[in-house]
C-alpha cells in the first residue's frame, strides 16, 4: 500500500509541473502575438517617416541643382575680381545661404521614435533590440569616413538658422522644435563668450620676414658724436633711450624713398621737411627696432609708422587665395581715431592694388567688415574690442594672426588707461613673438612703462621736446571768473566776436578766397554738453555736439557736418580730445578746465595741426586751483604779456595756493587720466606718504626723506633715483638650455644682506604675487637667512637667502627685477619712518 501511494504522489507532481509549463507557454505565445502586432504598427509609422524624409531629400537636391545652374550662368566678372599682375581674389557674395549639399543627413527624433524606442525581432526565442540612434551613427561613420569630420559637419548643420527640416511633419514635431530652440539658445550663449586663446607658433611653420630696410647715408655716417647731439638738439631736442639708435635725417631724400612717395608727402601733405618725430622714428623703425615715440599732437606721428609698415608689407609674399591676412595691425583707442588712420592708409595706398586696408570698429555693420576681410586685407585698422570679435568669429577661422609681422599701438597710453590692457594682452598672445611693435603717443607716463615692456623687445624710446609738449604754434590764453553765469556770458562774447570778425573778413575778400575758421568747445560731462548746446542754440548759434551718450550714427553725422560746414562750431566731451584731425580748427575753448596736464596737452592740440596756427582759451573759475597750477606751468612768458596784470596775479595766486597744498600733503597733482583699466604702481606709496606728512608735519616729512636717503646696505653702492637712496640689488642672469632644445633664463637675486624691513618687503607674498602677475615669471625663495657676519661654512650648507626668477624671455626677467627694486624702495622708506618712530616720545 505504501508503494502504490508513493507512485500516485509522483504522478500528481509530474502532472502539476506539466500544467505549469503549459500555462507559461500559452502566456508567452500571447505576448509574442501582441508584440508582433505592435511591431507591424511601428514598422508602418517608421516607413511613413522615411518616405517623407526621402521626399525632402529629393526636393533639396533639385533646389541645389537650380542654384548651381544660376551661378554657372552668371558672368565671370561678377564673381571674380582679378588684379593685374597680382594674385586672384574672390569677391564673396553677400548671401549667407549655403550652396553645397551636406553629405551627412541630420538625425532628429520624432514623436513616433519617442513612442517606439526600439524594434524587436523574434529569432529562435532570442529578442534582438535595434536602436535607431545607433543605426544613424553607423550611417554617419560610413558616409564621412572619419568621426571627427562627421561631428564637425553635424555641428555646422545644427548651427544653421534656416533648418530645412522645420517644415516636415509640423503637427507631430512641435515638442521636437521646442527642444531644438533650447539647444540653439545654448549654442548661441557658448559662442557669445569671446575669449582669445594664446597661440604658440612653431618656428618651422612661420615664414621668415625682413625688418631692416634702412641704410644710413654717407653724410650721416661721417658725423661725430658731438655733431649728432647737436643735430638732435636742433631738430627739436630729441631725447633717446636705448642703444643702437640710428641718427635722425634732415631731408626726405636721406630715407631712400621713391620719387612718387616723396612728391606725395611734400606736395600733397605739405611736409617739405620731416618733423622731429619723423626724422628720428622712421630710421629707427625701418632699422627693425621696436620703438616708443613720444611727441606733441599734430606732429605727424601717423606717417612715422605708416611708411615703415607699408615698406615691410611690400617686401613679403602676397596673400594667397586662402589667406585673409592681415600682415600689419594698427590698434587705436577710439572709433574716430581708427577711421582717421584708415583714411591716411588709403591716401598712401591709392593706386596700389597690392595692399588692401580694412577699418574694423564697433558701431559699424559687422557683416560688411567680414566680407572685406574674406577678400583679403594686408592692413587692418581696428579698436581692440572689435578685433577680438573678429578673432573669435567662426571659432577663430575667419581671421588668422599667423602672418602679422608689424603691430602699431597708436595713442598707446590712452589704450592702456581706458582699460584695454586685457584685450591687448590677449591679442598679443596670438601674434608671433618675432613681430615688430611700435607705440606712439603725445604723453607716456612712467607708470605705463611696465605694460609697454611686455609687448616690446629692447625698444628705443624717442621723446621730442620733453620739457614742453605744448605745440609752439598754439597761442594760449585764459580768463578767470567768480561764478558759472559769468563764464557762460564770456563764452557767448567770444563766439559773437568771432562771428563779427568772420563777417568783416568775408566781405572784403572774394567768395573763393573766404577762409574756414572752425571752433571746438570742450566740456567735462555729457550733461553739461547737452545743457550748453541748448543754451547756445537759443542764443542763435548753430552747434554740432558729440559725446559718448549719443548714437554712433548721430556722432558720425555731426562730425561730418562740422567738417563740411564753413566756420562751424563743435561742442564735445573729452571723447574727441585725442586723434581728431581737422586742420581748419583755429580756436579751442576749454569751458571746463582740464584736471591733468596730459588732458590739457591733447585738448589744445586739436588746433594748430601741421603747419597751421591756432588759439586755445581756458575759462577758469576762481576755485579751480589745480587747473590754474597746470595752466601756469604750460603758459609761456610771452603769452603772459597778452593778459592784464590783474588776471596774471590771480592765476599766480591760485597756482601758489595749490603748490603750497602739495608741499603740505593737502593736494596732489593727478598724473595721467586715472582710468579704471590701470592701478597706478605707486599710488599706495604716495597716499601713505601724504598721510604720514600730515600726521608728523611738513618738517617731519622732510626729515623722513633725509633719514631714508641715508639708509644703505654696508659695503654696497647706493643708487639715487629720487630723494630716497635705494640699495642696488645684487643679481646675475644666466641662460639655460633645456633638454628639449628650448632656451630659458634665470636670475638669482641676493636678498640676504638687505636691511631687515627691506628684506621683509621684498620677500613677502604680496610682493612676489604682484611681480608674478605683472611679469609672468616664476619666483621662488631659495636658501636660508644668515645674520650679519655669518655665511655658509661648506658647500653642503644652504646658500644665503636669494630669489630665483625664471622665465622664457630675458626681458620678463629684467622687468621683474625693476618691479622688485620698486618694492625695495618701499622697504627703504618704511625703514626710515620706523627709525623716526623709534626716536619720538
Amino acid at each position: 500500500m505504501k508503494g502504490v501511494s508513493a507512485n500516485d504522489k509522483m504522478s500528481a507532481e509530474v502532472l502539476q509541473e506539466r500544467q505549469q509549463r503549459l500555462a507559461k507557454w500559452k502566456k508567452k505565445k500571447e505576448q509574442s502575438v501582441e508584440l508582433s502586432t505592435n511591431q507591424d504598427s511601428s514598422d508602418d509609422k517608421v516607413a511613413a517617416r522615411r518616405q517623407k524624409l526621402e521626399e525632402w531629400k529629393r526636393k533639396k537636391r533639385e533646389r541645389d541643382q537650380e542654384r548651381l545652374k544660376e551661378k554657372v550662368q552668371k558672368p565671370v566678372g561678377s564673381r571674380i575680381k582679378r588684379r593685374k599682375g597680382k594674385r586672384d581674389k574672390i569677391a564673396f557674395e553677400l548671401s549667407d545661404e549655403e550652396t553645397t549639399v551636406s553629405s551627412v543627413e541630420l538625425y532628429k527624433p520624432s514623436q513616433d521614435d519617442k513612442k517606439t524606442e526600439f524594434n524587436v525581432e523574434k529569432n529562435s526565442d532570442n529578442f534582438v533590440v535595434d536602436d535607431p540612434l545607433d543605426a544613424y551613427m553607423e550611417r554617419i561613420s560610413g558616409v564621412s569616413g572619419a568621426g571627427s569630420s562627421a561631428r564637425h559637419a553635424v555641428d555646422e548643420f545644427l548651427e544653421d538658422k534656416n533648418d530645412p527640416l522645420e517644415g516636415i511633419d509640423e503637427e507631430n514635431d512641435l515638442e521636437e522644435q521646442d527642444d531644438d530652440r533650447v539647444r540653439y539658445t545654448r549654442i548661441a550663449k557658448l559662442k557669445s563668450k569671446k575669449k582669445v586663446k594664446q597661440v604658440e607658433f612653431a618656428e618651422q611653420d612661420l615664414e621668415p620676414f625682413r625688418k631692416n630696410f634702412y641704410r644710413q647715408s654717407e653724410e650721416l655716417d661721417s658725423m661725430s658724436e658731438n655733431e649728432a647731439q647737436e643735430l638732435r638738439m636742433a631738430l627739436g631736442n630729441i631725447k633717446i633711450k636705448g642703444s643702437g639708435c640710428p641718427l635722425p635725417v634732415a631731408r626726405w631724400s636721406q630715407l631712400g624713398l621713391t620719387t612718387e612717395v616723396m612728391d606725395f608727402i611734400m606736395r600733397d601733405l605739405k611736409y617739405e621737411l620731416p618733423t622731429p618725430i619723423q626724422a628720428q622714428a622712421i630710421p629707427a623703425i625701418m632699422s627693425g627696432r621696436d620703438v616708443i615715440g613720444i611727441s606733441k599732437t599734430g606732429s605727424g606721428k601717423t606717417i612715422s609708422y605708416l611708411l615703415p609698415l607699408l615698406r615691410q608689407i611690400k617686401a613679403q609674399r602676397p596673400l594667397s587665395a586662402d589667406e585673409t591676412g592681415p600682415l600689419g595691425l594698427i590698434l587705436a583707442p577710439t572709433r574716430e581715431l581708427a577711421q582717421q588712420i584708415y583714411e591716411e592708409v588709403l591716401l598712401f595706398t591709392k593706386g596700389d592694388d597690392s595692399i588692401n586696408a580694412v577699418c574694423c570698429t564697433g558701431g559699424s555693420e559687422l557683416k560688411h567688415q567680414i566680407n572685406s576681410l574674406k577678400r583679403g586685407a594686408e592692413v587692418v585698422v581696428a579698436t581692440p574690442g572689435r578685433f577680438i570679435d573678429l578673432l573669435t568669429l567662426n571659432t577663430g577661422r575667419l581671421l588668422t594672426t599667423k602672418r602679422i609681422t608689424f603691430v602699431v599701438l597708436d595713442e598707446a597710453d590712452r589704450l592702456f588707461d581706458l582699460g584695454f590692457e586685457p584685450q591687448i594682452t590677449q591679442i598679443m598672445g596670438t601674434v608671433r613673438r618675432d613681430k615688430q611693435c611700435v607705440l606712439f603717443s603725445a604723453t607716456f607716463p612712467n607708470k605705463l612703462k611696465n605694460f609697454a615692456m611686455r609687448v616690446l623687445d629692447t625698444p628705443i624710446s624717442i621723446t621730442i621736446n620733453s620739457q614742453n609738449l605744448v605745440n609752439e604754434n598754439v597761442t594760449q590764453r585764459f580768463q578767470i571768473f567768480a561764478h558759472d553765469e559769468a563764464k557762460y556770458q564770456a563764452l557767448v562774447r567770444i563766439l559773437d566776436e568771432r562771428i563779427k570778425n568772420e563777417d568783416t573778413f568775408d566781405s572784403s575778400t572774394d567768395l573763393d578766397e573766404q577762409s574756414d575758421n572752425k571752433a571746438i568747445i570742450f566740456v567735462s560731462s555729457q550733461q553739461i554738453c547737452d545743457f550748453l548746446a541748448r543754451k547756445l542754440e537759443n542764443d542763435g548759434h548753430i552747434i554740432h555736439s558729440i559725446h559718448a551718450g549719443k548714437p554712433y550714427q548721430q556722432r558720425i553725422s555731426n562730425l561730418q557736418k562740422f567738417k563740411s560746414t564753413r566756420n562751424s562750431i563743435l561742442l564735445c566731451t573729452e571723447v574727441l580730445s585725442r586723434g581728431l584731425n581737422v586742420p581748419e580748427v583755429s580756436l579751442v575753448i576749454i569751458y571746463n578746465a582740464a584736471k591733468t596736464f596730459a588732458q590739457y596737452v591733447h585738448t589744445i592740440g586739436r588746433t594748430a595741426r601741421g603747419t597751421h596756427s591756432g588759439d586755445a582759451i581756458t575759462l577758469l573759475l576762481n576755485d579751480e586751483i589745480s587747473s590754474a597750477f597746470i595752466l601756469r606751468k604750460a603758459l609761456r612768458d610771452q603769452e603772459l604779456l597778452l593778459h592784464d596784470s590783474s588776471s596774471v596775479e590771480e592765476l599766480q595766486r591760485m597756482s601758489e595756493k595749490f603748490e603750497m597744498g602739495i608741499k603740505s600733503g593737502k593736494y596732489k597733482v593727478s598724473q595721467g587720466f586715472g582710468g579704471k583699466g590701470l592701478d597706478s604702481l605707486n599710488s599706495k606709496r604716495k597716499s601713505q606718504q601724504n598721510e604720514e606728512r600730515q600726521r608728523y608735519g611738513d618738517e617731519d616729512g622732510n626729515e623722513i626723506q633725509r633719514k631714508s636717503a641715508n639708509i644703505t646696505d654696508s659695503g654696497r653702492s647706493g643708487e639715487t633715483d629720487s630723494p630716497i637712496q635705494v640699495p642696488k640689488l645684487d643679481y646675475t642672469i644666466s641662460k639655460i638650455s633645456n633638454p628639449d632644445g628650448a632656451v630659458s633664463f634665470a636670475a638669482e637675486v641676493n636678498v640676504n644682506d638687505l636691511p631687515q624691513l627691506v628684506r621683509w618687503e621684498a620677500t613677502k607674498n604680496d610682493t612676489l604675487m604682484f611681480i608674478k602677475h605683472e611679469s609672468g615669471c616664476s619666483i621662488t625663495n631659495k636658501g636660508k637667512f644668515y645674520p650679519e657676519g655669518k655665511a655658509p661654512r661648506s658647500e653642503n650648507d644652504e646658500p644665503k637667502l636669494y630669489l630665483l626668477i625664471e622665465s622664457a624671455q630675458e626681458k620678463d626677467i629684467r622687468l621683474s627685477i625693476e618691479l622688485l627694486e620698486e618694492k625695495v624702495k618701499e622697504g627703504v622708506r618704511k625703514a626710515g619712518i620706523q627709525s623716526i618712530k623709534d626716536t619720538k616720545y
